[in-house]
């Protein structure tokens, strides 16, 4: 290339930066692209120059609606960098961010083929494949006792060459796959979901169903001649946990009106809903603010508890919670018949709660109602989700009535709940006349961690110790970016001068103040900052002599927000010499097998009668999960516990881990280790109650691991400190 080329392209480069530094972006784009285009040795020095120029240009596009302009100039500046996989990553997030998930999933995947290391792009492609496909069909697919029953009940049922069947919410198409079995007139499958859709296509195609239709909609807008007249049959498995949350009585309520024929039969037949009350803290702790909490904070008058955005009840396997007693008898609440259309509309229009009598069998305290129910498939099929049976089926949990205000019980006594079907959604009506305050789920299960608040309390006294040594306790001020601000709260009661605390939500805020009133602490003292301000501008120049800073979210993953924020403040807010807590927050990993991520994870044909399924739906699969409860997962560690080193100052690197059991190995559990301040025993959040779930990173396939050898773990870690983990495949 000519010197003359060379240096006007050279030029082009100084005149963008110019354009970029008076925001005229599309100028400078035009200028970055066309420097390229003259001279291509430039892009390795000038490409992130390009990405920057790009980000705030398609700010501006984002604000004026020129989406086409966004994915034009992606356009232009991939043909100029074809494998770069930050190109390949932003546009899939735009692509993700307008709605076009198929088109951002390609995206996402390009990146990773050029770097399977690249951590945001894994993210993010998990991001599009729980958008796409809903967790809970692994777990629904993997489910036997279920898969066997239906498929009985359909063969039951069905009428070969005479019944004509509607599968509805078809997913994956195994229920016509079974229906298939006996020879029906004919098949319509509907789905909502066009993946969903598109796989029941795809699966009834490969096995050479005859006369089906699969119809991409919601039921409840679909006419008769859409799916070639009104059927004899309706199958579904539209439930969750508590039974009717799924819409179940709108969606059979419209279908009998408009789908169904006059003398059609529903599979299942009927369902029954059962309630019974137990006692279990640890689920009391994941929905209400425990007693030793309320103590320390000086407020046993009020009942807090966790906003659940509107739900009347959470699901939960019960049986994973080892304390849980059962203290009632078992109680049915409502039983639908689904096969009489005039029965459905009673129970959809109902206003009347339904009363319901429980009795206790043994003394105890009442901390929460579980759900459960019974499908009537036909005439000799059943499947239950109760609890006690050990022939339950496992696609379902159990619902979580999470707002039972707590109570003592005695042997004998008779309780009476009001259960309500309005919206077509079961809930229990409030027992009480008490007034329940909401917090975040986050701050109820930070202040719920008694064992993590008690290291915080045992840290008091040296803490007061070192600060006093840079100044007056009366000038002392403190950043406490935690849930609840339990440290600065005890360090405002020993007199420091001031605090700013950091509530996620408006209801944290007024929380928060609650306690300071209860504490009788000078609200002249505090400063909320929401988490939507956090930034170094709104923090200002003050300097402060403590920053205690959570960098860890619930679910198990680091908050790479806190991290950045957390390091800004130490960095530039910081007194010489100040406090900085934790001193450190380690990552802890080890490998395991689990079967309950297998089947919560990927499909195995042999589940599903040894239909090929799994083909279509594994390219779903996520490759992390998140709020993992270790205390109650069920798991075989093949190694020891590896320290992976501190958050805060993570690398790329190999780390060689001895393997101690020999088995398959399919994933690597992870949690982290605290040490709050220097020469303090560290607290792991490896354990029951810890405000901080584990994540773990899936290994697909399943990889052997033998006793004896060493396996490698790739710590994978993004610029911006995010990081996965991954087996070494390639070195077993």
């Amino acid at each position: 290339m000519s010197d003359i080329v060379f240096a006007s392209a050279r030029e082009y480069i100084k005149y963008a930066r110019k354009l970029a530094m008076s925001e005229s972006y599309s100028k400078a784009f035009d200028m970055y692209i066309a420097a390229f285009e003259k001279n291509p040795d430039l892009k390795e020095y000038h490409g992130p120059e390009l990405r920057a120029v790009m980000s705030k240009l398609n700010d501006i596009l984002v604000c004026t609606s020129r989406i086409d302009d966004i994915f034009s100039n992606f356009s232009r500046a991939i043909s100029i960098f074809p494998g770069d996989m930050y190109l390949l990553n932003d546009v899939g997030k735009y692509l993700y961010k307008f709605g076009y998930y198929a088109e951002a999933f390609i995206q996402f995947q390009k990146a990773l083929k050029v770097d399977p290391g690249y951590v945001n792009a894994e993210k993010n492609l998990n991001s599009v494949k729980n958008i796409l496909l809903d967790r809970w069909h692994y777990r629904m697919l993997n489910d036997v006792i279920r898969n066997t029953t239906y498929r009985a009940a359909l063969h039951e049922t069905v009428r070969p060459g005479d019944d004509t069947v509607l599968d509805v919410g078809s997913g994956t198409g195994l229920l016509s796959l079974y229906a298939q079995e006996c020879n029906p007139k004919s098949i319509a499958a509907c789905d909502s979901s066009e993946v969903m859709a598109n796989i029941s296509n795809t699966v009834l195609h490969s096995h050479s169903v005859k006369e089906f239709k699969v119809v991409n909609q919601n039921s409840g807008s679909i006419l008769s001649p859409d799916i070639g007249g009104k059927c004899s049959i309706l199958v579904t498995e539209l439930f969750d946990a508590g039974l009717f949350g799924e819409h179940i009585l709108t969606t059979l309520s419209y279908a009998w009106k408009n789908l169904l024929c006059e003398n059609a039969r529903v599979l299942p037949q009927s369902a029954e809903f059962f309630v019974v009350g137990v006692n279990c803290k640890e689920l009391l702790s994941k929905y209400q603010l425990c007693h030793n909490a309320k103590e320390l904070l000086k407020i046993m008058q009020y009942n807090i508890h966790a906003h659940m955005e509107e739900e009347s009840y959470d699901c939960e396997d019960i049986n994973s919670f080892e304390t849980l007693k059962f203290i009632t008898e078992d109680t049915a609440v409502v039983k639908v018949d689904f096969c009489d259309s005039n029965h459905i509309e009673d129970k959809l229009h109902n206003t009347e709660p339904y009363i319901t009598h429980l009795t206790v069998t043994q003394d105890g305290e009442l901390t929460n109602f579980i759900g459960w129910f019974n499908l009537n498939l036909s005439s000799t099929c059943r499947l239950t989700t109760n609890p006690r049976c050990c022939t339950k089926a496992n696609a379902w949990q159990q619902a979580v009535f999470f707002d039972t205000i707590s109570r003592p019980v005695k042997e004998g006594e008779k309780l009476v709940c009001k259960f309500s079907l309005q919206s077509g959604k079961i809930s229990l009506l409030s027992d009480s006349n008490m007034d329940i305050i909401r917090v975040s789920t986050d701050m109820l299960r930070f202040l719920n961690d008694m064992e993590y608040v008690k290291k915080i309390m045992d840290c008091l006294g040296l803490a007061c110790v070192y600060l006093g040594q840079l100044a007056e306790m009366s000038d002392i001020t403190i950043v406490d970016m935690c849930p609840f601000p339990i440290f600065g709260l005890q360090m405002l009661k020993r007199g420091i001068k001031s605090i700013v605390c950091c509530p996620k939500m408006e209801m944290d805020k007024t929380f928060m103040h609650t306690v300071f009133l209860a504490n009788n602490i000078d609200s002249s003292k505090i400063t909320y900052l929401m988490e939507e301000d956090w930034s170094k501008e709104n923090f200002g120049d003050e300097k402060y002599h403590a920053i205690f800073c959570n960098i860890l979210e619930l679910a198990g993953d680091i908050a790479i927000h806190y991290k950045e924020m957390g390091l800004n403040l130490k960095q530039t807010s910081l007194h010489s010499g100040g406090l900085f807590l934790p001193t450190k927050t380690s990552i802890i990993a080890q490998i395991a097998k689990c079967n309950y991520l297998d089947t919560n994870n990927r499909l195995d044909d042999k589940n599903v009668s040894n239909y090929k399924i799994a083909r279509h739906l594994n390219k779903y699969q996520a490759s992390q999960n998140f709020f993992i409860d270790l205390s109650r997962l069920e798991y075989t560690p093949l190694s020891e516990p590896v320290n992976l080193g501190e958050c805060m100052e993570m690398l790329p690197e190999v780390i060689n881990v001895p393997i101690t059991k020999t088995d398959d190995a399919n994933c690597i559990l992870c949690w982290y280790e605290i040490e709050l301040m220097e020469n303090m025993a560290e607290i792991s959040t490896k354990r029951p109650c810890s405000f901080i779930d584990a994540t773990i990173f899936l290994a697909d396939p399943h990889i052997f691991m033998k006793q004896g050898r060493t396996a490698n773990i790739l710590h994978c870690v993004d610029s911006d400190g995010s990081f996965k983990l991954m087996l070494d495949v390639e070195a077993m």
